[in-house]
């Protein structure tokens, strides 16, 4: 209030200043005036701060109370509630492949000792094992699995199997002969790999089969924002929705690089966790880029595609310059099925790593492309007429972040992941540790999840705790992908400056189908199994998962 006097006194002039305006004596009025309220603006803001403090402190207590928020409780507070039979929470980020196997091996791992939330920015899980679907004017539903068309595992290596064995004997899935399959450069074969399709059109109906085994509190639409270690928890706060409070958290979203979703989008003070070394290894996994279309056709086109397709294949390798492989899906969920349900006909189209790169820029929703990648497929299939006339429907996706060719190297200590924080634990899991198939994401998920376990229960060997950085607490050369962007040498402060960074929203979601999780029940599954080896094989792909 005083400045403010004076200022005013400032502006309207002293008599002085009046008779003799000097312009010296101008200049140092207008200075003490800026001074001045400079000092006002200086005060209304710390009040401010403070208003909105007490504000945010009442908010958070408020929540506390009903329940929607979680007070921060010590290690070893969280210790004696897995004592007393309590459970520990754990946060899932992502529902792909290596979301739902990650939950599932935490839950035979920790059975009720354990809490699990997975957050999935989909309005469903999936990931790159991602389906659409199409009602049609009849009421028939069309299916078009838009990433991975299979389900790849090694038969030889013992989770793997064994994944395969629960989803076969679930009735979610059904094996595939090999012969029916083309013979791309991506898909492992021979030895004991085994290839599974959705028993009722879908790839994705085995992820959610997976997390209902696991017995996961799924929120789907619920896109992680940013990741702050707070008082030995993991603070997780999404772009919508109210945040949340865990003991450990795996992260199970693709490794940096261009797509909509990977762990460059997540920001806060867990970027503090990762050293140099793992940044320089976390920046040196390359991807490929490719799109996928989906054509819903009416059954009349069924005959050029039988015609194109022979009498059972089910895909088929084309490598012009747009085209890469063609899928007959509907064919596929007939085989399946045992029948032929003539609702229409549903034809995947995957291009060619040229196309996708000349096209990188363009959007998933422009027309021209579509146009261009349909009429080609009609060419192919030499469907008669213009395709965008007898089309049902279609759907694109661009995958920025298609299929890995440069995995990480294989940690001794940790195997296909990455600790990043032993208290409290912070995983990186993922087929950018191991190869894009749907083994790799199960070899990937399960080390993770060994490690976690060990960690919550105070059984984490000292070469693996080695591994980690600490979360932050010695602030030297720490941040993920951004080639030392923003990094402090202040210890346990967030290093990425700049904000949240804009994203390609290219990946759009057709799948819309709400689902709820079963619940996990006691015996469900025994004790541990014995783990395979896990060895690569080589290959995998968004088509041989």
């Amino acid at each position: 209030r005083r400045a403010f006097s004076e200022a005013a006194q400032d502006i309207a002039g002293s008599p002085e200043a009046l008779a003799a305006p000097s312009a010296a004596s101008r200049a140092s009025v207008w200075a003490r005036r800026v001074i001045r309220f400079a000092a006002i603006g200086a005060g209304v803001n710390v009040a401010w701060m403070g208003i909105t403090s007490k504000r945010r402190k009442r908010a958070l207590e408020e929540k506390i109370s009903s329940g929607t928020e979680k007070p921060f409780a010590p290690r070893a507070e969280s210790m004696a509630r897995l004592q007393s039979g309590e459970a520990f929470d754990v946060l899932v980020i992502g529902g792909g492949a290596t979301g739902a196997c990650a939950s599932l091996r935490l839950r035979r791992l920790l059975g009720r000792d354990v809490a699990i939330e997975v957050w999935e920015k989909a309005r469903g899980p999936g990931g790159r094992m991602s389906t659409n679907r199409l009602e049609t004017p009849q009421g028939a539903t069309l299916r078009a699995d838009m990433g991975a068309q299979y389900l790849s595992l090694d038969g030889g290596d013992a989770d793997c199997a064994e994944i395969a064995d629960l989803l076969v004997k679930g009735g979610v899935c059904a094996e595939v002969q090999a012969s029916l399959l083309s013979d791309t450069p991506e898909r492992p074969s021979g030895g004991k790999w085994r290839h599974l399709a959705g028993a009722h059109g879908g790839v994705n109906e085995a992820l959610k089969f997976l997390f209902e085994q696991a017995g996961v509190e799924l929120h789907c639409e619920k896109r992680v924002a940013s990741l702050d270690r707070q008082q030995d928890k993991w603070r997780a706060r999404p772009f919508e929705g109210s945040p949340g409070v865990f003991d450990a958290v795996v992260v199970a979203i693709p490794g940096c690089g261009t797509g909509g979703d990977n762990l460059n989008k997540i920001r806060g003070g867990w970027e503090a966790a990762i050293s140099a070394e793992q940044n320089r290894q976390l920046l040196a996994v390359e991807h490929d880029h490719r799109w996928s279309f989906a054509l819903y056709l009416p059954q009349e086109a069924a005959a050029q595609c039988d015609a194109f397709f022979g009498s059972d294949a089910v895909e088929k390798v084309v490598d012009d310059p747009t085209l890469h492989l063609l899928c007959y899906q509907s064919r596929k969920a007939d085989v399946i099925a045992g029948a032929k349900a003539g609702a229409g006909v549903v034809v995947v189209a995957h291009t060619t790593l040229a196309w996708a790169k000349r096209n990188a820029r363009a959007s998933g929703r422009d027309e021209r492309l579509l146009k261009e990648v349909s009429e080609r497929v009609a060419g192919t299939l030499k469907l008669d007429g213009p395709i965008a006339r007898a089309m049902l429907g279609s759907k694109v996706i661009t995958w920025k972040q298609s299929q890995v060719t440069k995995p990480l190297p294989t940690n001794a200590a940790t195997g296909p992941c990455m600790l990043l924080c032993a208290d409290p634990p912070l995983l990186l899991a993922g087929d950018y540790f191991t190869e894009s198939n749907f083994g790799g994401c199960v070899r990937s998920a399960f080390a993770a999840s060994d490690i976690l376990a060990k960690a919550l229960k105070g059984e984490l060997p000292a070469a693996m705790r080695a591994e980690a950085s600490g979360g932050g607490g010695d602030g030297d050369e720490k941040g993920k992908g951004k080639k030392r962007k923003g990094d402090s040498s202040k210890g346990g402060s967030d290093r990425s400056k700049g904000g949240y960074q804009s994203w390609n929203d290219n990946n759009w979601w057709g799948s819309g189908d709400g689902w709820s999780s079963g619940g996990w029940s006691a015996g469900a599954w025994g004790g541990g199994s014995s783990k395979g080896k896990g060895k690569a094989k080589g290959g995998g792909g968004y088509k041989g998962w």
